[in-house]
């Protein structure tokens, strides 16, 4: 299983490869870089930020959208007092790019050789 947890706008967000998520209203066009990441799962290999791991993630704007209305009603018994208020949250919906899988590999493959590089060495 893979799986990511990065801090976004004060807000901690899990991602999976090729599933999008909801985020609040951003301003970002195509792609946004997010240089808070908490943690990285790939299989048995974990990876844990103090606070923040080194790595950042590209992630794919795939648009922006408009939650379901919330309505919020208001009764007084007996004044004739009665108030609707409602709302909808615009979501900005993101997506874990491919460009991120293949960036981490080579970045694996560069800590795989480094380690090579040091038991060799010593």
């Amino acid at each position: 299983m893979q799986y990511t947890i990065f801090e976004l706008s004060g807000r901690q967000y899990l991602i999976e490869p090729g599933k999008t998520i909801e985020v609040d209203l951003l301003q970002a066009e195509k792609s946004l870089k997010v240089e808070n990441v908490l943690l990285k799962v790939d299989g048995d290999k974990i990876q844990i930020g103090t606070p923040y791991l080194k790595d950042s993630l590209e992630l794919e704007v795939v648009g922006n959208v408009k939650k379901d209305k919330i309505r919020v009603a208001k009764f007084h018994a007996k004044a004739n007092y009665r108030k609707v208020i409602g709302s909808r949250r615009q979501m900005t919906v993101l997506r874990l790019s491919e460009k991120l899988k293949v960036q981490s590999e080579k970045l694996e493959n560069e800590v795989k050789a480094d380690k090579k590089a040091r038991k060799t060495s010593s």
